[in-house]
């Protein structure tokens, strides 16, 4: 039979968690990804001088236009040198309405120095605005008051020394005290070096942080986390089509094993190519294939048993019946003579009763293999059973001119078993031994109480059974003479014995070697009886 060799699996459990956390993994990235591409729209959103710092390389190198506008939607920045001369400007209107002597007024980016801008509700009249400048100490994170200025509503300096040289601010440097530009932008600014050491100032434009635009950038990055939740599913659906094949594909030789069965072929599954969890389960159908051929060779062992019956069964019907026919022809013919035709009847009736002891034979045989059979056991002394049987049989084995040797225990031996077909047994057993054996022959009975059963031997000294016969004894329809003629017996004898030690639960066999003074030597074993 073919055996097919597959590769080496993994557990199934391994196989369950290694997906878990390939989903967990896969869900947390796309959450990441996601998260940082909501980030990044805010940052455009609102972009800062800060994120124009990023590219610090590029401007260190004048190289302006690299930078990539498209992340400063609505923005624009100019480059002063150390002369205060324009180097760069992204939007030339920009360029027109902002000169270098507006410098010193915007705030500088990430800078300890800046100014606030307050109105003031205590002044005689309305519209006085407190400008301070302050110093931001990192060390104790407070910021120290350095000077001030108060300014009326036309931006006429009435007190303070803030702004020693101005009498008055223009609306456009009042606003870019505040880091507005235009009433619509935010400004600021940043001081650093190039890559050979000269000094440039970056101003950045950007639109004013408004409630208005944040809320639509929120309104925005709202819209693009309700892409989470598909993305996770779909993720979830991929991993669970990925994870279901691959289980199909890893339990696919059990599948190729029992669909082979089924189709008259058996596949050899080795354990170590199914995940660990399945091993059980495969053990199990290897077992399961074990019995059913165990059960379909023993089915066609019956069905031979049985064919060989029927063929024996007519072959022992057949000789008798035939001269039967044979005789009572010549009869009705009249061609017997006068002084035969006794002989002829005699003949008759004896084949005649050959027939009818193979029928009964056969008949017990049948119903003691019938499954709805009930046995009429009891408990009884299986001692003085067997004495009584042998008180009755001895007048028959003196006649033959056997002689009786008798090992049955002088105490009584007790056993559970069914009279009648009991006595059936050692009637075959006996009958076999006088057919078989010459005069002179001495059976022998015994009897032994062990712990766990009865034993009861029955054995001869006769000519022995041929060793070609020892392994089909028990078998239906077999006898000491191989031709299978008149007067060899109706072969069931012995398959009924077996078939009466199996209803007792018990058993019996051929002893072989025989002990010492025997040839034959049968021993059956008895349950003792239920406590």
């Amino acid at each position: 039979m073919k055996t097919n060799k597959l590769l080496l699996g993994k557990s199934f459990l391994r196989t369950c968690i290694s997906y878990f956390l390939l989903c967990s993994l896969l869900v947390l990235v796309s959450n990441t990804a996601l998260n940082a591409l909501i980030s990044m729209r805010l940052d455009n959103a609102f972009p800062s001088l800060g994120t124009m710092l990023q590219y610090l390389d590029a401007l260190e190198q004048d190289d302006f236009a690299s930078i990539p506008m498209r992340r400063f939607n609505g923005c624009a920045f100019m480059v002063f040198d150390a002369d205060s001369s324009i180097l760069y400007v992204s939007d030339n209107e920009f360029k027109e309405h902002f000169h270098a002597d507006d410098l010193w007024m915007i705030n500088e980016y990430d800078s300890d120095l800046y100014y606030t801008v307050q109105e003031m509700a205590d002044m005689p009249k309305e519209g006085y605005y407190y400008i301070a400048l302050h110093r931001y100490d990192r060390e104790n994170g407070e910021a120290d008051f350095l000077d001030y200025c108060i300014v009326d509503e036309n931006y006429r300096i009435v007190e303070g020394d803030l702004f020693p040289w101005l009498e008055q601010l223009s609306e456009r440097e009042f606003e870019l005290l505040q880091g507005i530009y235009q009433g619509q932008w935010e400004i600021t600014k940043a001081v650093y070096s190039t890559a050979t050491g000269e000094e440039r100032t970056l101003v950045f434009v950007c639109p004013r942080f408004t409630e208005t635009a944040y809320l639509k950038a929120l309104e925005s990055a709202n819209r693009l986390s309700l892409l989470s939740l598909p993305i996770i599913l779909l993720i979830i659906l991929l991993l669970a089509i990925l994870f279901s094949r691959k289980i199909r594909r890893s339990i696919l030789p059990l599948h190729k094993a029992i669909v082979a069965y089924g189709t008259g072929r058996r596949v050899e599954v080795n354990i170590e190519t199914l995940p660990i969890e399945f091993r059980q389960v495969t053990d199990s159908f290897t077992h399961l294939l074990d019995r059913l051929e165990q059960v379909s060779a023993e089915k066609q062992a019956a069905n031979e048993d049985k064919q060989r019956m029927l063929a024996d069964l007519s072959h022992d019907l057949k000789t008798p019946l035939t001269v039967i026919q044979g005789y009572a022809q010549a009869l009705v013919d009249g061609v017997v003579p006068s002084d035969k035709q006794q002989q002829y009847l005699e003949t008759i009736c004896r084949k005649a009763s050959d027939s009818t002891v193979l029928m009964n034979s056969l008949f017990d045989y049948v119903r003691l293999d019938h499954p709805d059979y009930v046995l009429q056991a009891e408990t009884a002394d299986l001692c003085e059973f067997c004495k009584s049987y042998l008180a009755e049989k001895y007048p028959e084995i003196e006649s033959r001119g056997f002689s009786l040797s008798l090992g049955l225990p002088d105490e009584s031996v007790t056993a559970f078993f069914d009279p009648r077909l009991l006595r059936r047994l050692l009637e075959n057993l006996t009958s076999n031994a006088l057919q078989y054996n010459p005069a002179g022959t001495t059976l022998f009975f015994g009897l032994t109480d062990a712990s766990d059963a009865v034993r009861l031997t029955v054995a001869d000294s006769g000519v022995g059974i041929p060793p070609e016969l020892a392994d089909t004894l028990f078998e239906p329809f077999v006898t000491g003479n191989r031709a299978r003629t008149s007067g060899s017996g109706t072969g069931l004898g012995m398959a009924i014995v077996k078939k009466v030690a199996e209803l007792h639960g018990g058993s019996i066999r051929l002893v072989h070697p025989p002990h010492d003074g025997w040839h034959t030597e049968f021993e059956l074993t008895l349950p003792k009886p239920p406590q």
